[in-house]
């Protein structure tokens, strides 16, 4: 958590209250978890509020969305766990295992086994391959190899390395390699004296070139204040921040001011549609991450995907992830080719002048009919 904001922002904090205000009606303001979006727009929770979410893998081969979350209850033995395939429009395909932590290239690895249900839906656990016997290896912490030449040792690890498309370097243990070849993950453990002692700098870790997962880019402005210089507000601006919390200490140069409340937001969907939402979080940051699958991968640009950030401190703070997206799939993604806006006094923007799109001309005669 951003426990600590000097003294310096402090200064910006008052001079941000202490300016006039937009006029608006704050009951048009809703948290994600109770707003009903807009007339085109639904939004619909894929995580629930008390879950914290990672962030999302998309699939590079299909476009779909791969994303793992866990409550934090107080008491630990009531975590639960969840991981959800997305589709491009936002519809949850399916939930996966949880008990195993994902890669780049789509394999999932857990205590001694791994899962391909990224990749193709497979939940089977496999176990990691000998590439001496080619067998199973039951538990990979008991194993030892039955070759003991390092000579021979070395030739087999440098072959393995070379086809392999794919190699992890286990954290704990520099010495343990998983090795994926032709879709199969075999692995192998430096334990023998008269091979190299460096051998995670003469072979790292390798990557396909082609990874089947990827990062999403969190489309969230830097900065939502306009004293901090926020610019871009063509998909969320700050309306107005409410303090509900404020703390301050003097201790000369460490000097320091902590302030939480509410955020009312405005979120610009491409057909026209205003979404009024209200976010509880700390003075900087509103602690959401906005994402859209890029249309290169199939995506759509009026669906859009919300995590927000818990805090334990602040109960108001909650989890979740969300998707705003159409509530008729058919409509088109975007209404206006051009259009410029004015002010009114309660601060909400009206459109002067428009010219419509023709998808979107014929969307709306059709409904008419």
């Amino acid at each position: 958590m951003k426990t600590i904001f000097y003294f310096t922002l402090l200064l910006i904090f008052i001079s941000c209250t202490m300016g006039p205000k937009d006029k608006f009606d704050k009951k048009e303001f809703e948290e994600l978890q109770k707003n009903n979006g807009s007339e085109n727009y639904e939004i619909q929770a894929l995580f629930s509020k008390d879950f914290e979410v990672i962030k999302p893998l998309l699939n590079n081969k299909n476009g779909e969305i791969n994303i793992f979350g866990k409550t934090n209850p107080l008491n630990k033995r009531e975590i639960q766990y969840k991981r959800l395939k997305i589709s491009i429009d936002g519809e949850v395909l399916e939930e996966g295992p949880t008990d195993a932590g994902s890669i780049k290239d789509g394999s999932m690895f857990g205590f001694d086994f791994y899962y391909n249900w990224i990749v193709n839906g497979d939940t089977t656990k496999h176990k990691f391959l000998d590439p001496f016997s080619l067998k199973r290896i039951e538990n990979i912490y008991e194993f030892v190899a039955m070759e003991t030449d390092p000579k021979i040792w070395m030739g087999k690890f440098e072959e393995c390395y070379n086809q392999a498309s794919h190699v992890v370097i286990s954290q704990n243990n520099s010495n343990k390699y998983y090795l994926k070849i032709e879709d199969k993950w075999y692995f192998m453990e430096n334990t023998l004296e008269g091979t190299p002692e460096n051998l995670k700098d003469q072979y790292p870790e390798k990557e396909d070139q082609d990874l089947q997962m990827v990062d999403l880019r969190d489309l969230a402005p830097e900065y939502y204040h306009p004293q901090q210089g926020a610019t871009d507000n063509n998909l969320i601006k700050m309306k107005e921040y409410e303090s509900t919390f404020f703390e301050k200490e003097n201790q000369g140069l460490n000097s320091y001011s902590y302030s939480a409340g509410w955020w009312y937001l405005e979120i610009y969907m491409p057909l026209g549609d205003t979404l009024r939402i209200k976010r509880y979080s700390n003075y900087e940051d509103p602690e959401l991450q906005l994402y859209k699958i890029p249309t290169a991968n199939g995506g759509r640009e009026d669906v859009l995907f919300i995590i927000q950030k818990p805090e334990e401190m602040f109960p108001e703070q909650v989890g979740g992830m969300y998707v705003i997206r159409p509530r008729d799939m058919a409509q088109p993604e975007r209404r206006y080719k051009s259009v410029s806006y004015g002010t009114r006094e309660n601060g909400h923007e009206y459109i002067i002048k428009s010219q419509e799109t023709t998808e979107y001309t014929e969307w709306s005669n059709n409904r008419k009919n």
